[in-house]
């Protein structure tokens, strides 16, 4: 079946039969445009009359009439992809209407033209297209799934106590909801080069700290998401961020098997370090970082952890290794295994001197970290993470 618009009326016209097989009437005015949605079963059509009418094609009577457009209407669209639909006057108000409760969402316009001509849109591409004498396109978000708090995946989230906000991330946005409300109140978006793998504040949760894939690390203003500088890069993927306290420092690990501790500043221009020492590197490096270890593991540094309290920082690598560093010198205090597969958390139980580690088979153990001096840390408790009781 397919429709057809005759002045006034809409008619629905069988593709094997000459005749329409129904003939619904409400318009007061001409129909401009009509739009099918497959999915909710529903037809809208528009015209010359302001007015958006709603119907059930099996129905001769309409469901509702929209109103709110203040000029003849010139088209309406239902993309595929989202459960809404778009109406567009001469003018260049744009409406979006949500499809499931028919409730207007919301009106924009159409800027610096003296009369748009139709409208189009662009499901696979997620783009709105309003045709004049020139082309404006807009662009709208992916759909997203309302028991979901994102679309993309989450590969890493932090709570803020000081502003009860959790910060979610996934691929290179940030989005930022109010625990109080349990709303999004504001989204960084496109802030890194690539997928973001850890986050951190610093000391009054007024900046946060951001690291993604390629090993870059940029710090932003928390309220207004602007980039104030970037800290020196990795070469690799970012498996750690910390923040040294009342020291204004961020601690570093990475893939590329590197600890760094940075200040907690802008770089200074023409400001260099040689690296050789202490990061196996022979350059300058421009930039805030004051001291690091190169080559900390053999393998990848997976994770890991930094205690203010202790003064002490914690990584593992995929060697299976665990290691215990003293942070003001980065000086290896202790090196200790005990799993048998590759680690995936290092973390001190802080404000006790306990460090927890668990590994890719669900093996976790607790490990008291009191003296360190001579003696490696003493194993408390072993857990196996079960996937099932049996």
């Amino acid at each position: 079946m397919k429709n057809k618009t005759e002045g006034r009326n809409i008619k629905g016209i069988e593709m094997n039969n000459k005749g329409p097989i129904k003939v619904l009437v409400s318009h007061q005015k001409a129909v401009r445009a009509i739009a099918y949605s497959e999915r909710n079963k529903l037809l809208v059509s528009c015209g010359f009359d302001f007015e958006v009418f709603v119907w059930n094609p099996y129905c001769e009577r309409y469901i509702i009439k929209l109103d709110g457009h203040e000029s003849p209407l010139i088209g309406v669209s239902c993309p595929a992809n989202i459960p809404q639909f778009v109406t567009c006057d001469t003018k260049g108000m744009v409406k979006v209407w949500n499809i499931n409760d028919l409730s207007e969402v919301q009106t924009f316009y159409v800027l610096n033209v003296n009369q748009v001509t139709c409208i189009s849109t662009m499901s696979k591409h997620r783009r709105l297209v309003c045709g004049s004498r020139v082309f404006k396109v807009f662009e709208y978000p992916k759909p997203f799934t309302p028991e979901l708090s994102d679309d993309n995946p989450i590969i890493t989230a932090n709570y803020s106590p000081i502003r009860m906000e959790f910060y979610i991330a996934g691929e290179r946005n940030i989005k930022i909801w109010n625990a109080r409300l349990g709303k999004p109140v504001r989204e960084m978006k496109n802030i890194m080069e690539s997928d973001i793998t850890s986050i951190e504040f610093d000391n009054d949760h007024r900046k946060l700290v951001v690291g993604d894939h390629y090993g870059n690390i940029k710090v932003f203003d928390i309220v207004s998401g602007i980039e104030i500088y970037q800290l020196h890069a990795h070469d690799s993927e970012i498996s750690f961020l910390g923040y040294g306290g009342k020291d204004n420092t961020i601690v570093t690990m990475s893939w590329d098997k590197r600890i760094l501790i940075h200040r907690d500043e802008k770089p200074i221009i023409g400001e260099a370090f040689d690296e050789s020492d202490t990061l196996g590197n022979k350059k300058k490096s421009r930039g805030n970082t004051m001291r690091g270890k190169a080559d900390a593991h053999a393998g990848d540094i997976i994770c890991g952890d930094y205690s203010h309290n202790l003064g002490l920082i914690v990584t593992g690598g995929r060697d299976e290794k665990v290691k215990i560093w003293d942070y003001e010198r980065v000086k290896l205090e202790s090196e200790f295994g005990g799993h048998q597969e590759t680690l995936v958390l290092a973390k001190f139980i802080e404000p006790f001197e306990i460090l927890l580690t668990a590994d890719q088979s669900g093996i976790m153990y607790l490990w008291s970290i009191a003296e360190l001096t001579h003696n490696k840390p003493k194993c408390l408790v072993e857990w196996r993470n079960m996937f099932t009781l049996q």
